[in-house]
């Protein structure tokens, strides 16, 4: 991550959310870039509860947003940090939490 996109700020435009399943899908307008997010709990609760970010394609929000299911299955593989190389955002947490 760049000093530049360290100090840039964001905006997001969700599309969907599921607070039964606890994830939100959208676009952050500044890099026109889609995404996959989820609340995290830090261990032993010494942080407050924060989001994590996946870039997706396009093509995924799309897929996404027909078919919960193959949602649901990418979402459990970034909760199992199977997907960290599409961070959008690294945490700022010095130790990163659990997917609640």
């Amino acid at each position: 991550m760049t000093l530049r996109e360290v100090s840039m700020r964001y905006e997001f435009e969700n599309l969907k959310i599921s607070r039964e399943k606890r994830y939100s899908l959208g676009k952050e307008t500044t890099t026109n870039k889609y995404y996959l997010s989820f609340p995290v709990s830090p261990p032993n609760h010494r942080y407050v509860e924060y989001e994590e970010y996946y870039e997706i394609s396009f093509e995924q929000l799309n897929e996404f947003l027909e078919n919960e299911d193959s949602l649901i299955e990418f979402l459990d593989k970034c909760k199992r940090r199977k997907m960290d190389n599409l961070f959008l955002f690294y945490p700022i947490a010095l130790i990163r939490g659990y997917p609640n």
